[in-house]
C-alpha cells in the first residue's frame, strides 16, 4: 500500500476514526492492528522476517531483563556484610552472561541483515577473486528482496535490547505492545529510528481527540507530499537524465555538477518529505517521532551536516557504536601509548578520531552493498574524523589571515564550503556504480563550460522550460521554509493565528499545488522513497 495512494488515506482515517472511538484501555490495539495489515499490505512474504526480529529481541529483552533482576537482588542482599571485591565479582559474573545473551540477540538478526542486504555483494566479489585464476563463476546468487523497513526495525530493535542490557530500560512483558514498538505502521518504511525510552509509552497510552493536534499533522503530511511529488520527483526527472544517459549524451562541466547538486535537493525533498508525513500521521495519533532532519543545508561543516541529516541513524551509530569503540581497552591504550610519545592532543583527539572514520565507514556501508557506498563513507569520513584533529592548524590559520569567524560573509562561506563538499560526494551515492561515478568525475573536469546558465541547455534535460523555471521556484520555496523554521518561525502555528479566509486560501493553494504540479503518469514513480531501498 503506497503512502501517496487514496487507499492508504482511507486507510488512515479509518484506523484514526476506530483508534478514537475504541476504549482507551485498547487503542494501542488498534495500532497493532493497523500496523499488521499495512505491512501484511506491503507483502505477505516480508512478515517472517519482522516476526523473527520482533520474537528473538523480545526473548533476549527478557533474559537480559531477568539478568539485571538477578543481579540487583545480589548485590542487595545482605549488601552491608559485601567487600567492594566481591561486589566487582558478582557485577562480573553477570556482566559476563548478559554479554553472552546480548551477543545472541544481535547476532541472531544481523545476521539476517547481512544476509539479505550483503550475501550477494559478497558472492559477487568473491566470484570476481575466483575469475582472476581463470576458474568459472564459483558461487550463484541469492534470490532474496530486501523487506520493507528491513535495517530501520533491526537497528531499533537492537538499540532496545542494548538499552535493556545496560539497564536503562525495563523489559517489555508483553509481547503483543513489544511488537507494536517494532512495527508501527508510519515509521516502518523508512524510520525515523526510535528509542524504547522515548517511543513505547507514546505508544502504549490511549490519546484523546485533539482537533488542534490532528489539524498540525494534516498539515504536516501536505508539506511532506508537496515535497515528495511536487519538488522531488520533479528534481528526480533531471537528475535520472544527468546520471543514467551522461555517457551517451555526453553531459559535461557543468552540466554534470547541476545534476550532482540538484541530486542532494531530491533526496533530501524525499527522504524529509517522508519524514514529514510520517510525523505527521503520528501527531494525528497523538505520537510524537523523534525529528530526522534540522536543516541540513544551513550546515557549517561537514560534521554538523551529519547532525542535522538522518539524526536518528546518527543517534544510534553514535551511542551504540561511537562510544563503546571509543571508550574501549583497545582505543585506551591507543590514548595511552601516544601520551607516552608526548603529543597529548594528539593521544586525546586521535582515538575518537579512528572511532569517528570507522563509524563513518559502516554509514556507507549501511547506505548500499556497493562499492561506491563503501568509497562513498570514506569520503564522508576523511572530513568528518580528521576536522578535530586539524582543529588548531585551522584556527592558527584564521588567525594569520586574521578571518573574522563571525562575520555573515565567513559564516555563508562556510555553508557553500559545506554544500560542495557534499555534492562532490553526491556522485558516488548516486552514480550507478564506483566506475560510474569516477566517468562523472572526469566528464565534471572535463569542460569549462559555465555557458550552459546562460543557454537553453538545461532545457533539454528530460523537463520544458516552464518545468524546469517550476521546478527552481519551488526548490527556492523549499529553502524559504527552512530558514524561516532556522530562524524559530513556526509556520504552523502562525498559521493557525491568521484569519479563517486567509488560512483556507493557503490549505486550498497547496492541495491544489499537490494535484496541480504533482508529478504523475508514465516514468513517475511516487511509490517508493530514495531511503526506502536502503
Amino acid at each position: 500500500m503506497s503512502i501517496f495512494s487514496f487507499a492508504f488515506i482511507l486507510f488512515l482515517m479509518i484506523s484514526a476514526a476506530v483508534y478514537f472511538i475504541v476504549p482507551g484501555r485498547i487503542r494501542w490495539v488498534c495500532l497493532l492492528v493497523a500496523s499488521i495489515f499495512f505491512y501484511v499490505c506491503a507483502g505477505v512474504q516480508f512478515v517472517p522476517f519482522l516476526f523473527f526480529t520482533t520474537l528473538t529481541t523480545f526473548i533476549t529483552g527478557l533474559c537480559l531483563d531477568k539478568q539485571n533482576q538477578k543481579q540487583s537482588l545480589a548485590l542487595s542482599k545482605e549488601g552491608s556484610t559485601r567487600s567492594s571485591a566481591e561486589k566487582k565479582q558478582i557485577k562480573k559474573r553477570f556482566t559476563t552472561r548478559k554479554r553472552f545473551i546480548l551477543s545472541v540477540g544481535l547476532l541472531l538478526n544481523f545476521a539476517v541483515l547481512f544476509v539479505v542486504k550483503y550475501a550477494n555483494f559478497v558472492l559477487a566479489n568473491l566470484n570476481q577473486l575466483f575469475s582472476l585464476s581463470g576458474e568459472a563463476q564459483a558461487f550463484g546468487f541469492l534470490n532474496i528482496v530486501l523487506p520493507l523497513g528491513l535495517s530501520f526495525y533491526i537497528f531499533q530493535s537492537a538499540g532496545y535490547i542494548i538499552d535493556v542490557y545496560r539497564g536503562k530500560v525495563v523489559a517489555d512483558k508483553n509481547i503483543f505492545k513489544y511488537a507494536l514498538f517494532v512495527s508501527y505502521f508510519p515509521q516502518i518504511i523508512q524510520g525515523p529510528i526510535g528509542r524504547h525510552s522515548e517511543l513505547a509509552s507514546q505508544l502504549y497510552e490511549p490519546h484523546p481527540f485533539d482537533y488542534t493536534r490532528v489539524k498540525f499533522g494534516a498539515q504536516r503530511m501536505l508539506w511532506g507530499f508537496i515535497k515528495k511529488m511536487v519538488i522531488a520527483d520533479r528534481i528526480a526527472v533531471v537528475v535520472n537524465q544527468i546520471f543514467d544517459h551522461y555517457a551517451t549524451e555526453g553531459y559535461v562541466g557543468f552540466t554534470v555538477f547541476v545534476g550532482a547538486l540538484l541530486y542532494g535537493v531530491q533526496i533530501y525533498a524525499d527522504f524529509a518529505g517522508g519524514m514529514d508525513i510520517v510525523l505527521g500521521v503520528s501527531q494525528i495519533f497523538g505520537i510524537e517521532l523523534a525529528e530526522n532532519f534540522r536543516r541540513p543545508f544551513m550546515a557549517k561543516s561537514v560534521a554538523e551536516f551529519w547532525q542535522r541529516w538522518h539524526i536518528t541513524l546518527g543517534a544510534w551509530m553514535r551511542d551504540y557504536l561511537f562510544y563503546p569503540l571509543a571508550l574501549s581497552k583497545p582505543f585506551n591504550k591507543m590514548g595511552k601509548g601516544l601520551r607516552r610519545l608526548g603529543s597529548r592532543y594528539v593521544a586525546k583527539v586521535l582515538p575518537t578520531c579512528l572511532a569517528s572514520f570507522i563509524v563513518f565507514v559502516l554509514i556507507g556501508l549501511w547506505h548500499g552493498a556497493s562499492w561506491k557506498y563503501v568509497v562513498y563513507g570514506l569520503y564522508q569520513a576523511v572530513f568528518v574524523s580528521t576536522a578535530t584533529l586539524f582543529e588548531p592548524l585551522y584556527a592558527k590559520s584564521r588567525a594569520l589571515l586574521r578571518v573574522d569567524t563571525e562575520r555573515f560573509s565567513y559564516r555563508c562561506f562556510q555553508t557553500l564550503r559545506t554544500l560542495f563538499i557534499v555534492t562532490v560526494g553526491r556522485y558516488l551515492s548516486r552514480a550507478a556504480s564506483f566506475t560510474a561515478a569516477i566517468g562523472m568525475y572526469k566528464a565534471t573536469l572535463s569542460k569549462w563550460n559555465p555557458w550552459v546558465f546562460f543557454d537553453d541547455s538545461f532545457y533539454s534535460l528530460g523537463l520544458e522550460a516552464k518545468e524546469f523555471r517550476l521546478m527552481l521556484i519551488l526548490i527556492v520555496l523549499l529553502f524559504a521554509v527552512d530558514i524561516m523554521q532556522e530562524k524559530g518561525i513556526k509556520i504552523r502555528e502562525s498559521l493557525a493565528k491568521q484569519g479563517v479566509v486567509f488560512r483556507w486560501f493557503v490549505y486550498l493553494a497547496a492541495i491544489f499545488m499537490l494535484i496541480l504540479f504533482g508529478m504523475y503518469g508514465e516514468g513517475i514513480s511516487s511509490a517508493n522513497f530514495i531511503y526506502q531501498g536502503f
